[in-house]
């Protein structure tokens, strides 16, 4: 293969895995940021509560507008 063609499946894996490091990074720092708000307010059966159970997650995010 000539280093001027160009490999269209190899270029997406690498984009999708980009894709994916970036959305685990926003991620990260929305969790970061909840449990701040939640240490900040108190809320330690919330934060607890949270760790175990994804969706009561996603909705403090939404509270926390994260």
């Amino acid at each position: 293969m000539s280093i001027y063609e160009f490999d269209e499946e190899r270029e997406m894996k690498l984009i999708r895995e980009c894709e994916r490091e970036i959305g685990e990074e926003n991620g990260e720092s929305r969790i970061r940021a909840l449990n701040k708000h939640l240490l900040s307010d108190n809320r330690m059966e919330d934060l607890r509560r949270a760790s175990e159970d994804a969706a009561y997650c996603k909705a403090l995010c939404l509270e926390y507008n994260l």
